[in-house]
């Protein structure tokens, strides 16, 4: 396109002398951008081309391509993806969002993966994982309206700005839907539990001057508990499959808490009271099986509704908007609380009850049941799952909202131009059940004359008179104005350059709140994560594609972000194409990326939760030896599963995350046969983290001053606070090939394999630590592979797909290690060990007329059940964020379109 008009030439002037400028003057400096030919746009870049292949590799799945696989959401279909090293999903029943589902792209985490619709960027899930991380949540992202999904599998701050470290999660939505769809699909397991449905309607209106298209999904999924799952073993908690499995030692029990206090003075429960009182005689003790109340999954439904438009106001100016509406509810179940807090202390013939500024004295004979009435002297507690109360249960309701306006146009015949206004809101609400606070179980310890023994059961009356129903209300939301233009730039003898310029202001805010029992700390057996806080930025950002010669397209991208909690940040890129022959490139990239130290760890209060963790210190100090059993309880509950608390807390003064994304590599494809490689490197400088229990316990004398000790030298608490470490860098090679026959009369044969495998993976926690291995260590998988064969004849298809994550260290297996060489014991290497598994899917469909459409599938069809960690010492003993436990499942799915 040459251009002819004076207005061109104008706004060429002002905005190519500018924007070329800026992304030109990147190119001596660094090395390698995104992507760049012509004419379509594709996530990665601003520029539009004509071929999806591009200088950073974007992996593209299709609606069809994911109904195909079986899945059922969008959650499903990224979990998939070999590039994603880890997912967070709603199996995780004990964290802050068991309600929400992310991923996790090259292993830089999810809130270090960028998820937008239409490349517009969502808006963040109000309540953090694990009560720090902020992330976007891709369980409420609508699946009958996806046209496809596009996966940027690199760096992309130098387009989008924050957050796109590991990578971009595009979602493209379909635009021109006509007519209307009613699909409605069924699933369930074999083993029971876990059972799906949903619903969707689809309605579409086309005008010559536009469309509107509305999407509506409705679905529920069914409980899925440990007790269904006693074919994988997950049924109880002390299981053959891990030697570290044990029942919890909090059934009923009074132990000692000084050393003159003597237990064999006290009464404790006998094998026939334990196991009349509904708890799990252990061989030695009352101890309680707390899978019999878990769940694997939860209870939940969700309605989503999307609606797009479009209208063409002029031959050159069209009006374009979305609006997103979606709703869930979700309940997950644990065990009952337990109680460990109120000291006993006995003195002659006085006995006194007391928790924090509480106390109360009786006398000893009478009190409390007579437990204690021949005890000697000393401190003791009751130890005690409060299992009246029935399972701790959360309800979470959210409810997302999202709204975007905006003009596209075509100025001067030649220049592609948009702007858009965007608006996302999350609100949040959790309820929770089976809870008590700790004053109110003190008065019912410590009612009437004598008070009442734990040992006994209590009453509905006393249970419905200490309840306490903790609540917490959370709400994020996202402002956002963008602009953009892109085309020409300048005539070169080996082609037309094209550009790209545009700017953006976002506000970001987000508040959490719980009731005042819950901040105060106050709740038996529970934490609290609040806060609130607000920032914003603008960015302006240049992309530039030139063709250097016939065969070669070199690219910059340079953006400015500057926000306005921590200061600027300039994120460059640069790009080159190497086309020999019409089906070969060879592509190399290079681009800074940084990401903003995420909001809850800036403006979040301090976070409480409650952690298992191994007490190498004391362990060895007692002459114990981790993973070798013992006849000494103290010892064994040291070196083996230790409930303790845990306070992470936030830091105004963190610095933004920077570093680089590094991707060369090559792509051929031609009628049959199509197959691409790319070796890729990302580092980061200065990550925020925060010093996890386990680690801080694990490296004692390193960490000791986030350690908190009783009287006898037992880890009770880690205090920890976000801080910017030392560095992360990983690298890695992916490769997809796929091949075609064409079987004539029989239809076609399409193979099509994908797999990453990861090179190398280390950090550094500071600069004076030695650099680990993440590898070696354990809990990443060195490689991921898939594999789909179809057979596509008239109306009939299937396809056979296989998922394969490899053999991997367990997740302490560093620890397991070093406690080995420590005392002198072999390790054996295998045995400490996560096997690999398999998972195949099998899908087929009919279209029994051109309106009506079947499809019925099998998901695990050999029923492959997760791969347990020999070094996971806590329940379920398997890497949730890799395996699950749903075992063999099947669907049924039929579709009519009017």
């Amino acid at each position: 396109m040459q251009p002819n008009s004076r207005l061109a030439k104008a706004i060429r002037f002002a905005l190519i002398s500018g924007a070329a400028t800026a992304a030109i003057s990147v190119t001596t400096a660094y090395a390698a951008d995104d992507d760049q030919v012509e004419r379509i746009e594709v996530t990665g870049s601003r520029i539009k081309r004509t071929d999806m292949e591009t200088a950073t590799p974007v992996t593209v799945m299709s609606a069809e391509d994911m109904a195909k696989q079986g899945f059922t959401n969008v959650q499903d279909a990224l979990q998939s993806l070999t590039s994603t090293t880890s997912a967070m999903t709603t199996q995780s029943i004990h964290g802050f969002t068991p309600a929400a589902s992310s991923i996790s792209l090259r292993g830089a985490g999810a809130n270090r993966t960028l998820t937008l619709i239409n490349g517009k960027r969502l808006n963040q899930y109000p309540k953090a994982a694990g009560g720090t991380s902020n992330f976007v949540d891709t369980a409420n992202l609508p699946m009958e309206a996806v046209q496809r999904i596009e996966v940027l599998q690199s760096g992309g701050s130098a387009i989008y700005g924050a957050d796109a470290v590991g990578g971009v999660v595009n979602i493209i939505l379909k635009k021109d839907f006509d007519g209307a769809a009613v699909k409605y699909r069924h699933g369930d397991t074999q083993h029971g539990g876990g059972g799906s449905d949903r619903i969707a309607l689809s309605l579409g209106s086309s005008s010559d001057r536009g469309n509107v298209s509305t999407f509506l999904e409705f679905s529920t999924n069914e409980q899925l508990k440990a007790t269904d799952r006693e074919n994988f073993g997950l049924h109880t908690d002390k299981v053959a499959y891990s030697p570290y499995s044990a029942y919890s030692s909090y059934g009923a029990r009074i132990a000692a808490d000084s050393a003159s206090a003597d237990i064999s003075t006290v009464r404790q429960l006998t094998k026939a009271e334990c196991t009349a009182g509904g708890y799990t005689w252990t061989g030695t003790g009352c101890g309680f099986d707390r899978s019999e109340w878990r769940d694997l999954a939860p209870e939940s439904s969700r309605f989503i509704s999307t609606t797009t438009f479009n209208y063409e106001l002029t031959d050159d100016l069209n009006l374009v908007g979305r609006l997103d509406f979606a709703q869930a509810k979700s309940v997950t179940n644990i065990e009952p609380m337990s109680i460990d807090e109120y000291g006993i202390n006995v003195n002659g013939n006085d006995l006194t009850v007391s928790y924090d500024n509480f106390s109360r004295t009786f006398n000893k004979t009478t009190a409390l049941g007579g437990d204690f009435a021949n005890a000697t002297d000393g401190d003791y507690y009751y130890v005690r799952r409060l299992q009246e109360f029935g399972n701790r249960a959360d309800e979470t309701n959210t409810r997302n909202y999202f709204f975007t306006l905006g003009l596209e146009g075509l100025l001067a015949d030649e220049y592609s131009w948009d702007l858009s206004v965007n608006y996302g809101r999350t609100d949040l609400d959790v309820q929770s059940h089976g809870y008590a606070t700790y004053e109110t179980m003190f008065n019912y310890i410590t009612a009437g004359t004598a008070g009442n023994s734990l040992y006994q059961p209590m009453s509905a009356a006393d249970v419905t008179a200490t309840t306490y129903t903790p609540y917490e209300t959370a709400q994020s939301t996202q402002k956002n104005i963008q602009a953009n233009i892109s085309g020409f730039a300048f005539e070169l003898p080996a082609g037309d350059a094209q550009f790209a310029f545009g700017a953006e202001y976002t506000e970001q805010d987000y508040q959490s709140d719980s009731d005042s029992e819950s901040k105060n700390g106050n709740i038996i057996n529970t934490g609290s994560s609040s806060g609130q806080g607000e920032r914003s930025y603008w960015a302006t950002y240049a992309e530039l594609s030139i063709p250097v010669l016939e065969d070669v397209t070199v690219s910059t991208a340079i953006r400015y972000d500057d926000y306005s909690d921590f200061g600027g940040n300039l994120s460059p890129q640069i790009a080159v194409e190497y086309r020999p022959m019409a089906e070969l490139l060879v592509r190399g990239s290079y681009s800074r990326v940084f990401r903003a130290p995420d909001m809850q760890r800036v403006y979040g209060d301090a976070t409480d939760s409650f952690t298992s963790v191994i007490d190498f210190k004391q362990c060895q100090d007692l002459g114990g030896s981790v993973g070798v059993s013992s006849t000494n309880p103290l010892i064994d509950s040291v070196c083996n599963e230790h409930r303790i608390t845990a306070t992470t807390g936030a830091n105004k003064d963190l610095d933004a995350e920077t570093g680089y994304t590094a991707n060369i590599g090559a792509v051929w494809g031609d009628d049959q046969l199509n197959w691409s490689v790319d070796l890729w490197e990302w580092k980061l400088d200065d990550m925020v983290s925060t010093i996890s229990a386990s680690t801080a316990a694990r490296e004692y004398q390193q960490y000791a001053n986030m350690l908190v000790r009783d009287a006898s030298g037992t880890l009770t608490h880690v205090n920890a606070v976000a801080q910017n470490l030392a560095f992360q860098k990983v690298r890695g090679i992916d490769i997809s090939a796929g091949y075609t026959w064409d079987l004539a009369d029989w239809g076609d044969l399409k193979l099509n394999a994908s797999g990453t495998y990861i090179l190398a993976s280390e950090y550094q926690l500071s600069p004076t630590d030695p650099v680990e291995d993440d590898i070696d260590n354990g809990g990443l998988p060195q490689y991921r592979a898939n594999a789909t064969l179809g057979w596509y004849i008239a109306d009939f298809e299937t396809t056979l797909g296989a998922f394969h994550t490899a053999r991997m260290h367990g997740d302490s297996y560093k620890s397991f290690k070093q406690s080995a060489i420590n005392n002198g014991i072999p390790f054996n290497e295998s045995d400490n060990e996560v096997a690999s598994q398999t998972r195949w899917n099998l899908t087929s469909s009919y279209n029994v007329t051109d309106d009506f459409k079947v499809t019925a599938g099998i998901i695990n069809l050999f029923d492959a059940g997760p791969n347990f960690d020999p070094t996971d010492t806590g329940w379920p003993h398997y890497p949730r964020s890799n395996y699950n436990a749903r075992g063999r499942e099947w669907f049924i799915e039929g579709e009519i379109k009017f």
